[in-house]
């Protein structure tokens, strides 16, 4: 079921340096409540991201982001090593959350699709909890293809690696 606040949603497609720091406070903050993601590195990430988007409310609060940004280069080998892909080159989308209040309303969907329609040609890949429904139909819905799984050894989660079908491995 859609809801209906989707009609007084605004949607921003920005690099890092277009964007408040007030903004950026809120987009920390809405990931950090996510509790999916480790929190250490979510502000310097988001400062040196390719492109952050995010939707605000009528009242101008940050209600949902997704972020396209340059993985560390010791993530990235570490998934590289448990999977045997090759993602140099590669941008990662992270970061996906939404308030509670606007969820199944396709913000993260929307979001996502901005992204990828201002990333033309760029390699991405997303790495999600194989046991994460609904970031897997999003994931699907966004022609993005599983390329390999690998278990997070600290968590012990079946994490799938998802590459967008362009730039496959």
């Amino acid at each position: 079921m859609k809801s209906s606040p989707q009609k007084n949603v605004t949607y921003y497609f920005k690099k890092p340096d277009e964007i408040s720091s007030q903004v950026l406070d809120q987009i920390q903050l809405l990931i950090r409540k996510g509790g999916e993601v480790g929190s250490a590195y979510i502000r310097e990430n988001l400062e040196n991201a390719f492109l952050i988007s995010y939707a605000l409310d009528q009242e101008g609060l940050v209600i949902g982001t997704v972020t396209l940004k340059h993985p560390k280069d010791m993530y990235r080998r570490k998934i590289e090593a448990a999977t045997g892909l090759d993602l140099s080159g590669y941008l990662e989308r992270g970061y996906t959350s939404v308030e509670p209040g606007f969820r199944n309303s396709d913000v993260a969907h929307r979001l996502i699709q901005g992204l990828i329609e201002r990333s033309r040609g760029q390699k991405i890949y997303v790495t999600i909890r194989m046991d994460n429904r609904f970031a897997l139909e999003l994931t699907y819905k966004n022609n993005m293809v599983l390329a390999a799984k690998f278990i997070n050894e600290r968590t012990g989660h079946k994490i799938g690696v998802f590459t967008n079908k362009e730039s496959r491995p």
